[in-house]
């Protein structure tokens, strides 16, 4: 099954992408978690799962409300993408710690959501509140939910 992990800060604006998205997985039966701590954490949020999804909000200098999806299995993190991150472990690191210490998933795929505006207290803009709908959508449709509860399938 896929562990679906929405990073991000729900209160700091286009930062909240990852756990937006997060929460529209969730309401459609997915196993999506969010994830506001530290990179660390991580590690022990995927333990144990062979197919992993991480979303989070990217400066990359791509325009805002860009999607991009990388594959760090092969390739190094590269930190350059995740300066948006209010912690000093963050995702690029916690990827690279879990390759050296045998701990990285057998598939893991990083949804990057282009981001701008990181003001504390401010909503997501237009572009990243578009690009989380279009990511949830494609999403969705290329993964098999995990067990809808009950009253949804019986409706």
């Amino acid at each position: 099954m896929t562990r679906i992990i929405g990073c991000g800060n729900i209160d700091r604006s286009d930062d909240s992408a990852g756990i937006l998205a997060a929460r529209a997985l969730r309401e459609r039966g997915f196993d999506a978690i969010e994830h506001e701590g530290d990179g660390f954490a991580l590690l022990e949020l995927w333990h144990g799962s062979d197919d992993v999804i991480l979303i989070d909000a990217t400066v990359s200098g791509r325009p805002p409300g860009s999607v991009w999806i990388w594959d760090p299995s092969s390739h190094p993190a590269a930190p350059e993408n995740y300066r948006c991150s209010t912690h000093v472990f963050g995702l690029a690191q916690a990827i690279e710690l879990g390759r050296v210490v045998g701990r990285l998933p057998a598939r893991i795929r990083i949804v990057g959501i282009e981001a701008a505006n990181f003001t504390p207290g401010g909503a997501p803009s237009p572009e990243v509140r578009q690009a989380v709908d279009r990511v949830v959508e494609d999403l969705a449709a290329s993964i098999h939910p995990a067990k809808l509860p009950a009253m949804l399938v019986s409706q």
